[in-house]
């Protein structure tokens, strides 16, 4: 499976606006910043957070007496 990173998109819609469009950088730029992720940081920048540790339930069941 190829996966595509958030840099390798950028490029391809760089190539296709400089090569499809004649568009200069700066109105390339302006694109960019209206995408969903140009101004989000990657998940995996920060380490994971931890997990809680386990702990199993009680038994709750009411028994019929």
């Amino acid at each position: 499976m190829n996966m595509c990173t958030v840099q390798s998109i950028k490029d391809a819609i760089r190539e296709n606006c400089q090569s499809q469009y004649d568009m200069e950088s700066i109105d390339i730029d302006r694109v960019m910043q209206t995408l969903p992720f140009s101004g989000h940081e990657s998940l995996f920048d920060q380490p994971p957070l931890p997990k809680r540790p386990y702990r199993p339930r009680k038994n709750t069941k009411i028994k019929n007496s």
